[in-house]
């Protein structure tokens, strides 16, 4: 199997890492960094750097690499870019997509199946996504932060046992690599179970400067936390989700779980004048309760002043 790790920020670091340490010298796996710049030179001259609680490992991926030639059609692409680079990396990516390609996107958001789809030649699109703490702290270089490393992934289109006789090899080869994995075809409602945590407090903590502790202890705050959740809820349900009937009080109890000054990624690239992923964490409510005729008007404040500011 070729696994090919499209971005070696946080995610996709960790992922490429783990798998990379797990099959350097496999005769039958190999892995497929892509990454530019100075990543690719860091990485192609030391190694991919994964530094954790658990320990440090220096990965040797099989193909470091931005040229698609060098990289060749793959089994599996794993997708773990930011959503606003997501576009361009679909399309300098489409040669390494062949018909029976499966295709994980495991980067933040609810779009990016849809955005694969369309941009890639036929192919296998699944939907994915994953809990973790890591960041790149120099260009190949990843810090973990806690022993946390979901990754979920499935077809939503396809019952369980049929994802289970497509998708198990990937399943136990993720595992391999230490990674806690789960296959479900419920994998739509776990993306926007995560989405309905991540959209809202993102949105906020970036928009008024506060940690989440500070997001939950303000009065005005949390009122647009909770509108905010309900109105993603409102959404998921129009595009037949089928989220737990008490969503809202599952994602303010999950909020409550982080310690109070936890920042959120979208807040610190505000805060270091990075871009930040405001379409695809926050203006894509917006964009799709108008398709849907779904009011979403918290969303719609909130995407305003952001845009603005």
């Amino acid at each position: 199997m070729r696994i090919a790790i499209i971005g070696a920020g946080g995610a996709g670091g960790l992922v490429g890492g783990r798998l990379a340490a797990l099959l350097r010298d496999s005769p039958d796996h190999q892995v497929v960094l892509w990454c530019r710049g100075a990543v690719l030179d860091s990485v192609r001259r030391n190694g991919l750097r994964l530094h954790s609680g658990s320990g440090d490992l220096t990965a040797h991926p099989a193909t470091v690499t931005h040229d698609a030639a060098e990289a060749g059609p793959c089994d599996v692409v794993i997708y773990a870019t930011k959503g606003y680079d997501l576009e361009a990396a679909a399309a300098e990516t489409a040669p390494l997509v062949q018909p029976d390609t499966r295709v994980i996107p495991i980067l933040n958001g609810i779009s990016a199946p849809e955005t694969l789809a369309r941009l890639l030649p036929p192919c296998d699109v699944l939907s994915g996504c994953v809990y973790l703490s890591a960041h790149a702290e120099a260009p190949g270089v990843i810090r973990q932060m806690g022993a946390v490393q979901r990754f979920l992934f499935g077809h939503p289109g396809l019952g369980e046992a049929e994802n289970r006789m497509r998708y198990a090899d990937v399943e136990r080869l993720l595992k391999r690599a230490g990674l806690q994995v789960t296959l479900t075809e419920l994998i739509d409602v776990e993306v926007w179970a995560k989405f309905l945590f991540l959209s809202p407090m993102a949105a906020l903590t970036a928009l008024h400067g506060r940690s989440m502790g500070g997001i939950l202890e303000d009065d005005g705050a949390r009122e647009q936390l909770t509108a905010m959740i309900c109105e993603a809820e409102d959404l998921a349900r129009a595009a037949g989700v089928r989220l737990p009937e008490n969503v809202v009080n599952i994602t303010l109890e999950r909020c409550r779980l982080f310690p109070s000054e936890a920042r959120t990624s979208m807040q610190l690239d505000r805060e270091q004048g990075r871009p930040m992923e405001l379409e695809t964490l926050v203006g894509c409510v917006c964009q799709q309760g108008r398709k849907l005729k779904v009011p979403t008007p918290t969303y719609d404040r909130v995407y305003s002043e952001l845009k603005t500011q």
